[in-house]
């Protein structure tokens, strides 16, 4: 596994990886196996390093270099959480909105959707409703 690799493991039984009470898999909600996968065989284009700087609310702050972006993610409180005992830097693949904290794949619950601040949020969805 490379530096980058996020490698090919999924939620227990192929299920999203979400937060509890959330069924979405929207940009921003629970992350979608499938994504996971495709994250893994994509560029290295794709790819940033960025720290995480901190949120508020569902609104998320991560640094790219000198440039700070902002994203939507429904969990902020867990992955914020999560960085305080795992450290801030994370890669975050561009392509699919995809943040993974460092102790992925070991920690199936380290990678979160992000979804751009430019955007609403949409809503959450009820879990197995389709």
């Amino acid at each position: 596994m490379t530096d980058r690799d996020p490698g090919s493991s999924v939620g227990e039984g192929g299920r999203a990886l979400q937060g509890a009470g959330c069924g979405s898999c929207a940009a921003g909600h629970g992350v979608h196996p499938r994504r996971v996968q495709l994250c893994d065989g994509g560029p290295d284009d794709d790819w940033a390093a960025v720290v995480v700087m901190g949120a508020v609310g569902d609104l998320l702050t991560v640094a790219a270099g000198e440039e700070l972006r902002r994203y939507r993610n429904h969990d902020a409180g867990r992955l914020t959480q999560l960085v305080d005992e795992v450290g801030s830097d994370a890669l975050l693949n561009r392509r699919y909105g995809l943040l993974f904290l460092r102790t992925w794949p070991r920690d199936a619950g380290a990678v979160f959707s992000l979804q751009s601040a430019d955007q609403p949020p949409s809503p959450c969805r009820e879990p197995g409703a389709r």
